[in-house]
This record gives structure tokens, C-alpha cells and sequence, in this order.
């Protein structure tokens, strides 16, 4: 009993082996002693064998109960372990993602709405070109003006007297130019007389030298005196001497008229000279008028009579030609280059309500504004009716084509990464792609972009934990569950 008892707080396997074990040692123990011929007498008065035979079964009968025990606690730790052992296999096991997918659809055109400025068809700002007293003005405020219609008009004293001395001294220039021309035909009158007289000269001088060499021959036949031949050659020296003062003397007639030639063409410059600035005077007179350049409106008037105006200073009037309008919105960088003359356009101004006006965009810039990125546009309408006021806001619509491989996606199944913009597509089955795009125009809940084919299925609101290769579970659309772990 007291060897059970002691093993009983073991493990009930344990507890078995030493229960055998020391029920072999009992019974050996038995044998010796009665191979040494020593019996086991119960004592008188002792508990008789009937009693030590029950006590013995009851220890029997508690073993066997505590191995049930054993057992039963084994298998219990046994299914624990399993039930631990399959958790954990659960838990490392890898989840399947589910994803709701959504589909890219053709850009087929679309319609953007700017902010547009009616400008009039031509407009000027009219200045005084001459200073002086503003002596009446005879159109005001809106009305209509007709190109070359006398607007206002100036008195200019100090023109008018600066342009009575310029022509003064044009004529006197012009006098000197005539008394320059008159000069030279006195220098021609005088080169010809030195010419013939150097012709004279010259006879003289040949004359002389015959009349020499012929009384050198009479000379030697002793037929003249010595004196005789030589007062001849001191004659042709004479002669010859004439001749060369009338070669000097044309010499310095021909350089004469030379210099008459040259105050002649002074002269004649200085008169032109003044000529042009009395052309010019009396083009600054005709400012005195200040006149319409072309048919319009008078938008503007300052001029007052009486008023002293400084040429160039402050403008008089202002007029606009509103028969045809110009209306011109500055196209964003990311349509310029779709904005083409031709494009289809409507403007429609705020104030009119439902009332629109159609035409096409008549030219463009061809260069964006580094400052604003944007490039100017105009439409030319016509406004014989009077429908658009320059100066006022409006609206204009242009429609933007795009290429027959436009694409769009949802702007939720784009994902940004280091590498750029890039988009998930799961495949036919059911394996992520993760694949980088171009960025085009931005629609708002929708983005044009470069990179895909159109038949994909992109993962909406994708996070970074997808991957390429990634095996995946496509929840439907409507589902508002974009991604859901198992």
C-alpha cells in the first residue's frame, strides 16, 4: 500500500512501471526466504490471511484505478497537443487576399469649360501728338465714330510759328542753292575761255618753234645774222612759257568748278534739309485733329476744352470696333496640344442664361506661358447684334479629342510608389501584375494614362504588401470592400 500511495503523484505510465517493479521485488524476496527455510507465521492473535488476501485485492483494484486515471489524463494531453499543433498550423499558414477589380475605359472625347475675356475686334487709345490747348471735342461717351471723323481738335501757337521759321529758312536755303548753280555757270564760262586760250598759247608756242628751226637752216647758208636767230628762240620761249600759264590757268578753272559743284550739292542738302522739317511741321499740324482710326465705338473720353494737352501724355479717347469679337481663355498645358485651330468651341456669358454661341477656335498662341503654363486661345464671333460686351467674363467649351488609344482608370487603382505611378492587374488566374503607367490628363475621379492595353482588371485602392505573382481571390464591384484578409 505504501509503495502505491507513493507513486501515485506520478505520471500514471511511470507510476505503472514502478508499481511492477516493485511487486517483482516482493515476490523475490518471497522466494528467498522460503528457499532459505524461512516462512512467513502469522502471529497469535494476529490478522489472519483472510484479511492480508483482502487488503491485498483492494490494493489491486486502486492501482487499476489510478492507471484508468493515467490513461484517460494522457489522451486528454494528447488531443491538446494535436488541437495546439493544428492552430499553429493554421496561423502560419499563408491567407489569400480578396480584391475588388475594376475595368479602364476609351477616352473618346471630352469637353473642358475655361475662363474666357471678350475682347473687341481691334480697340486704340487715341493721344495728342502735339502739345497745345484742347480747343473742342465733338463726340462723347458711346457713340459711334466713323474712320477719319474728326474726334477733337488743338491749338498749337508755338507749332505754328515754329513752322512760318522753318519755311523761311528753307527758302533761304533754297536762294543759296540758286546762287550756288548761278556760280557754277560763271566757273564753266571761265574754263572755257582758259581752255582757249591754252589752245592760243599752244599755236603761239608751235609757231614760235618753227620760225626757229627754220632760221637755224638759213643760218647755216650765212642767209640771216646770228642776232636775228637768236631774238626767235628767245621768242618760242616766251611762247612756251604762255603755254604753260594757260595749262595752270585751265588747271585752276577746272578745280574751281569742281568746288561749285561741291557748295552746289551742300547747299541743295541744307535745303532739302529744311524742307523736310518744315514736311515734318506740317505733319504734326495735321495732329491738331485728333481723328478716328476706323470704325467703332468711343469707350473712352477725357478730353475737355480748354484743357492743356501734353503730346503723348495722357490719351483723349478710346474706341473699339465691336462688329466682330474676339474671345480668348487661356488653354491649361495639358490641352494645349489638342486645342487646334478648328476645335470646336461655344462661349456663352454668365448673365445671358441658356444663350450660347457656337464657332470654332480661329487661332492660338503655338507657345505656353512658362509663368501661368498655359497657352492662349481666341474665337472670332461675329456681334453685329451687340450679344457680347468687350471686357466681360465668359465661359468657353472646347471639345478635346483624343487618340483612339486613350485609356482612363479610377483614380483609386492608381498606386504611388519611388519608382512612380503604377496600377495591380490581376490575370486570367487570378496572379498580381504590378505594372508602372504614364500619367495623362487628370478627369477627376478618373486619370488618362499610358501603359495599359484596356482588357486589364485593376485592383482598387491597392496597398503595398501586393506583389507580382501574388495569388488572389476577385471580390465583386459592388462590394464596397476593397481589400479583406481571411
Amino acid at each position: 500500500m505504501s509503495s502505491v500511495v507513493f507513486y501515485r503523484g506520478l505520471e500514471d505510465e511511470d507510476a505503472e512501471a514502478l508499481n511492477n517493479r516493485g511487486h517483482r521485488s516482493a515476490g523475490h524476496r518471497a522466494r528467498a526466504r522460503h528457499s532459505a527455510g524461512v516462512f512467513d507465521h502469522e502471529p497469535a492473535g494476529g490478522e489472519p490471511a483472510a484479511g492480508r488476501s483482502s487488503k491485498r485485492v483492494a490494493a489491486w483494484v486502486l492501482a487499476g484505478l489510478l492507471l484508468v486515471v493515467a490513461v484517460v489524463g494522457l489522451a486528454k494531453w494528447w488531443q491538446a497537443a494535436q488541437a495546439r499543433a493544428a492552430e499553429a498550423a493554421v496561423h502560419h499558414a499563408p491567407s489569400i487576399k480578396t480584391v475588388t477589380v475594376d475595368r479602364p475605359a476609351r477616352v473618346a472625347s471630352s469637353s473642358i469649360v475655361l475662363p474666357a475675356t471678350v475682347r473687341p475686334w481691334q480697340g486704340a487709345r487715341l493721344y495728342a501728338r502735339v502739345s497745345g490747348y484742347l480747343s473742342a471735342w465733338h463726340k462723347d461717351l458711346g457713340e459711334q465714330v466713323r474712320a477719319g471723323e474728326v474726334l477733337a481738335e488743338i491749338e498749337t501757337p508755338e507749332l505754328d510759328r515754329e513752322l512760318a521759321q522753318a519755311e523761311a529758312l528753307a527758302r533761304e536755303a533754297e536762294a543759296a542753292a540758286v546762287q550756288a548753280r548761278v556760280e557754277q555757270q560763271e566757273a564753266i564760262a571761265d574754263l572755257q575761255v582758259a581752255q582757249a586760250q591754252l589752245a592760243r598759247a599752244k599755236a603761239d608756242s608751235e609757231l614760235a618753234a618753227s620760225l626757229v628751226v627754220r632760221r637755224e637752216k638759213l643760218m647755216v647758208m650765212h642767209a640771216v645774222s646770228q642776232e636775228e636767230l637768236e631774238t626767235h628762240q628767245k621768242q618760242a620761249e616766251a611762247r612756251s612759257a604762255d603755254l604753260r600759264a594757260a595749262e595752270s590757268d585751265l588747271v585752276r578753272r577746272r578745280t574751281n568748278l569742281s568746288t561749285r559743284d561741291a557748295i552746289i550739292s551742300s547747299r541743295e542738302a541744307t535745303a532739302k534739309s529744311r524742307q523736310a522739317n518744315v514736311e515734318r511741321l506740317k505733319e504734326l499740324q495735321a495732329f491738331k485733329h485728333i481723328v478716328a482710326p476706323f470704325d467703332g465705338v468711343i469707350t473712352r473720353r477725357t478730353a475737355e476744352t480748354g484743357m492743356l494737352v501734353t503730346a503723348g501724355s495722357d490719351a483723349l479717347f478710346a474706341v473699339e470696333d465691336m462688329n466682330r469679337v474676339r474671345v480668348q481663355a487661356a488653354v491649361p498645358q495639358a490641352y494645349s496640344a489638342e486645342a487646334t485651330p478648328g476645335i470646336a468651341a461655344t462661349v456663352r456669358v454668365p448673365e445671358q442664361g441658356s444663350r450660347v454661341a457656337t464657332g470654332t477656335i480661329t487661332r492660338i498662341a503655338r507657345s505656353v506661358e512658362a509663368a501661368s503654363r498655359t497657352m492662349l486661345a481666341e474665337v472670332e464671333l461675329d456681334n453685329a447684334s451687340g450679344q457680347f460686351q468687350p471686357g466681360s467674363y465668359a465661359k468657353m467649351t472646347i471639345d478635346v479629342h483624343s487618340g483612339a488609344s486613350s485609356w482612363t482608370i479610377p483614380a483609386n487603382t492608381l498606386q504611388m510608389r519611388v519608382e512612380g505611378p503604377h496600377v495591380v492587374v490581376v490575370d486570367g488566374q487570378n496572379l498580381l501584375d504590378v505594372r508602372p503607367v504614364s500619367l495623362g490628363r487628370d478627369l477627376g475621379n478618373r486619370v488618362v494614362v499610358d501603359g495599359i492595353h484596356g482588357d486589364e482588371r485593376l485592383v482598387v485602392n491597392p496597398t503595398d504588401d501586393l506583389v507580382s505573382g501574388l495569388h488572389v481571390e476577385v471580390r465583386a464591384a459592388a462590394d464596397p470592400v476593397s481589400i479583406v484578409r481571411r
